[in-house]
């Protein structure tokens, strides 16, 4: 069988080779057999809309993923610290069982931090910017601001948590007996199961 030889590619200038040059260039047609003028805008938004599509999708595939893990690891210390607010008050709270003043004012108390303390309030624009960066001062023990240090210089939290220290001594309830192995196993208990 014989072989022929391949074909010579079109040249530059050839019209076959030049159909797409006005509609990625600013020059005008070099032949009369290019494509229509009046399609040239909606080729041009075609690819503008496509290109910007593509942007945006790398975008989010770079930059969402590190800032949900960021946000949900800082929500988790916010939450953690206003469980722990929240819970003393109505624990105090629930140490009042009769009606009397204490109990009002408890009461009173942990009506304010329920709204002072929620989320809307805590992520509000007036303590973050856009970009999710704290509005408020916060001064880290270290070279980087920790979650914690980021929660505990929250003006609402610092308020509250410093409402709640105030309220411990005042209700003269000794914390340290809720801490520690002791305090541990009594709460989960030796392990054993009754039989009986």
């Amino acid at each position: 069988m014989p072989l022929t030889p391949p074909s010579t590619p079109p040249s530059p200038s050839s019209p076959t080779n030049n159909h797409l040059s006005d509609i990625f260039s600013d020059s005008p047609p070099n032949s009369p057999t290019t494509a229509d003028p009046s399609d040239i805008p909606r080729l041009r938004s075609t690819h503008s809309t496509a290109g910007y599509r593509a942007g945006i999708s790398t975008s989010k595939q770079r930059s969402v993923q590190p800032g949900f893990d960021q946000g949900y690891s800082l929500g988790a210390v916010f939450g953690l610290q206003v469980g722990y607010i929240l819970g003393v008050l109505e624990g105090l709270w629930s140490a009042h069982p009769h009606e009397g003043e204490k109990r009002r004012t408890s009461g009173q108390l942990v009506k304010e931090a329920r709204k002072d303390l929620a989320v809307e309030k805590i992520f509000g624009r007036e303590w973050w910017r856009e970009d999710g960066i704290w509005r408020y001062q916060v001064v880290g023990m270290e070279e980087e601001v920790t979650f914690r240090e980021v929660v505990d210089a929250h003006p609402l939290v610092r308020r509250w948590a410093e409402m709640v220290d105030r309220e411990i001594k005042i209700a003269d309830v000794k914390m340290g007996r809720f801490e520690g192995s002791e305090w541990e196993d009594g709460r989960m208990g030796d392990g054993k199961v009754d039989a009986g």
